[in-house]
């Protein structure tokens, strides 16, 4: 059975990026707090580290709403002028580095999961099963002529579950590169290092089913029916598509 990953929520209850819809500091803090019962829900077991880029320590609510529970606390701040001008992303970048350098629990595990404090996944366990030993996400793709031919668009930041010296080598500094205002967001960062890199076998054969509201868009993420024919088409036509095979990941023989 494969060991549970530590969890790292990475928060900013003191919103410095431009392109963010949530602005309301109480809003924030309660859409985590409600992601966090949600993670509860699919398992106690998970240990999580909350870290906060915008100096708010949430350790006096989480040990009213979760007594003996194991949740590290971290918080700082964030390079706010930095973050203003280059987008939400390059705050993400920083609140993980930290988190890396300061957690506990992230110090003594080879690996962890990664999600925008806001939201949780529903299928968590179906996910980590694909785990191959460096890295999974989901990614985005655009079609053309009836799919015939694809354009690896973007990874999907909001979740992802990665080897800890994975991350520090090929992903550590991608946000560096976070140009929101010219609609280059850490997505595309991750992206291009991919590429740039070869990096093969990181896409999950499942779809992530996250939940939960976007900070920055102020929308609840929702997940159909029709959302996962749409994703189960999509990586049918990845699979037949030799160009793209080495986004998918290999399936772990788990007992």
């Amino acid at each position: 059975m494969i060991n549970i990953p530590p969890l790292l929520l990475t928060s900013c209850v003191g919103v410095s990026a431009k392109y963010t819809q949530i602005r309301d500091r109480t809003r924030r803090i309660e859409l985590t707090i409600k992601a966090i019962e949600k993670w509860n829900s699919i398992s106690k077991e998970i240990k999580i580290v909350i870290c906060d880029g915008s100096n708010y320590n949430f350790s006096n609510i989480i040990h009213n709403k979760f007594p003996g529970q194991e949740i590290e606390c971290l918080f700082f701040n964030n390079k706010s002028e930095l973050v203003a001008r280059y987008g939400k992303g390059y705050g993400e970048g920083e609140i993980i580095n930290y988190a890396l350098q300061q957690s506990v629990l992230l110090k003594n595990a080879d690996y962890f999961v990664k999600c925008t404090s806001k939201l949780w996944v529903d299928n968590f366990f179906e996910c980590l099963q694909y785990w191959n030993g460096t890295f999974l996400c989901d990614c985005y793709f655009s079609y053309m002529k009836s799919h015939k031919f694809m354009r690896f668009k973007s990874v999907d930041t909001s979740f992802y579950i990665v080897n800890k010296d994975y991350y520090i080598d090929h992903f550590s500094s991608a946000y560096l590169n976070v140009r929101e205002a010219q609609r280059h967001w850490l997505e595309h960062c991750f992206r291009d290092i991919i590429i740039a890199k070869e990096l093969k076998h990181f896409m999950l054969p499942v779809a992530p089913i996250v939940r939960g509201v976007s900070g920055s868009q102020g929308l609840e993420n929702r997940y159909s029916l029709i959302d996962k024919a749409k994703d189960t088409l999509k990586r049918f036509f990845i699979s037949r598509n030799t160009s793209y095979l080495d986004y998918i990941a290999k399936t772990p023989d788990i007992k």
